[in-house]
């Protein structure tokens, strides 16, 4: 219902209804934000969550906001309307994307970390410490894994998937090929996840651009797995490297860490991909 009435109350600004929009805002804001905070509790896994009546305001603007951007207009074009303030953290609430990587059960999810690590070989579990403490420490990197078929390489995805969505972090599963992602927790095929041209060249880069819903979700992103790697061109995973570039910008770009995985089959002929 508050979904609705903030639509409402945008339809209204839009067609200039309301002779006194900031009257109206200061009248109903709390009807219009009534169910933020059960939303950000929901997104966030904590029941305990809470948000002051500034914060709610702010959030309320936004999502209405977001309404009027997909009409062409914005606060800025109401002078009398309070404007929202966007943060970082803010662009969580309203991002699909992200709500989407972070909508997972954080407490099942540590429970089965414990277990799935409990379960790891020597060789695995010195995988999983050296990965884990690089994400721990921010300390960037890029790890290439290669073993036979049957070796448990899926486990290991799967363990480091639980392990940092359980603490309410971003990890992206993909994969070379459609039937590769769906063994992923979450997997995607790379062109879906990364908007790959499919007509690759050297000159190439992903079709997305600062500012968008993904380019954030790429900016929160802790951890990148990608399956069957070598199958891939080298010029897509340049394609990545430069859209990575210019979406971070004046950020760090090793605060995202790749992790690709290379298959048997693929041994004599991958040294061509990363020449």
């Amino acid at each position: 219902m508050p979904s609705y009435l903030r639509q409402l109350f945008a339809m209204l600004l839009i067609s200039n209804s309301m002779s006194r929009p900031e009257v109206v805002w200061k009248s109903t804001w709390h009807l219009l934000s009534e169910d933020i905070l059960h939303e950000q509790r929901r997104v966030l896994d904590n029941p305990e969550a809470y948000l002051s009546d500034v914060d709610l305001k702010n959030c309320c603007l936004q999502k209405i906001e977001s309404f009027l951007k997909s009409c062409e207009r914005s606060f800025s074009d109401i002078p009398t309307m309070p404007i929202p303030v966007y943060t970082e953290d803010d662009v969580d609430i309203t991002n699909r994307l992200i709500c989407d990587e972070m909508h997972y059960n954080k407490r099942a999810l540590a429970d089965e970390d414990q277990q799935l690590v409990l379960n790891l070989t020597d060789e695995l579990k010195s995988v999983y410490k050296k990965i884990m403490a690089a994400i721990n420490e921010n300390m960037g990197g890029f790890f290439f894994l290669y073993e036979f078929g049957g070796t448990c390489k899926t486990y290991i995805w799967k363990t480091l998937s639980a392990a940092i969505r359980s603490k309410g972090d971003v990890v992206l599963t993909v994969a070379s090929s459609g039937i590769a992602s769906l063994l992923l927790p979450g997997g995607r095929t790379t062109h879906s996840r990364f908007v790959i041209p499919l007509n690759i060249t050297e000159n190439s880069t992903c079709n997305l651009k600062q500012g968008t819903p993904l380019a954030h979700l790429l900016i929160k992103t802790k951890l990148i797995i990608w399956d069957e790697a070598p199958m891939m061109h080298k010029h897509c995973f340049e394609a990545l490297d430069k859209t990575l570039r210019d979406i971070i910008g004046y950020k760090d770009a090793t605060k995202l860490y790749h992790l690709m995985v290379k298959q048997l089959f693929l041994e004599v002929t991958s040294d061509i991909f990363f020449r």
